[in-house]
């Protein structure tokens, strides 16, 4: 028992971390923080001497990716087993891409050339186009066909879909090569 209580357990540590990380998750918001893989320990024998957890976090705000990257700042800083340091790396691969006025107004332009619709919603995602519209570029993304499954084994587009996406670009393509 000597040894033991000598020990400094990171994987302990990893594991309340764990659970100030993922009490940041508002689905409300829209705010996800996912502890997708943890790494640690030697052996069942051993106390173990390192713990690494990979988390990926999602936010549709600015307001919310700073609340979430403060507090896990503050986690990370915090030793809830006496003994055990932390550090954070990584970082943001793809800003938010939050819908504003700039935006809605190319959406209703984009409506008045195609005579259609244009629907806009949250997906909870992130694709390339997040990186320019964080530098403030008015950013359109989902374009192309649709269909359910995304990003599983039973991903899949519909047919039909096809057709009425190309018509849509065309239209838009067409009038912008027309009216430069």
């Amino acid at each position: 028992m000597e040894y033991y209580s000598k020990g400094i357990d990171a994987n302990l540590e990893a594991s309340y971390k764990l659970q100030e990380l993922v009490k940041l998750t508002n689905l409300e918001l829209q705010t996800t923080v996912n502890v997708g893989k943890i790494t640690g320990g030697i052996g069942a024998n051993t106390i173990s001497p390192k713990c690494e957890l990979l988390l990926e976090l999602r936010y549709t705000s600015n307001n919310e990716k700073n609340r979430v990257l403060n507090s896990i700042e503050q986690i990370v800083n915090k030793s809830y087993v006496n003994g055990t340091k932390s550090t954070l790396s990584g970082g943001i691969q793809r800003d938010v891409m939050e819908e504003n006025k700039n935006q809605l107004e190319f959406i209703s332009l984009l409506e008045n050339i195609t005579n259609t619709k244009i629907l806009t919603e949250k997906r909870g995602g992130v694709s390339d186009a997040n990186i320019i519209a964080s530098c403030g570029v008015i950013t359109l993304d989902g374009f192309g066909p649709f269909g359910d499954g995304d990003h599983t084994v039973k991903e899949r587009a519909l047919k039909s879909s096809f057709k009425s996406r190309i018509e849509l670009m065309t239209k838009i393509l067409n009038h912008f090569q027309t009216n430069l």
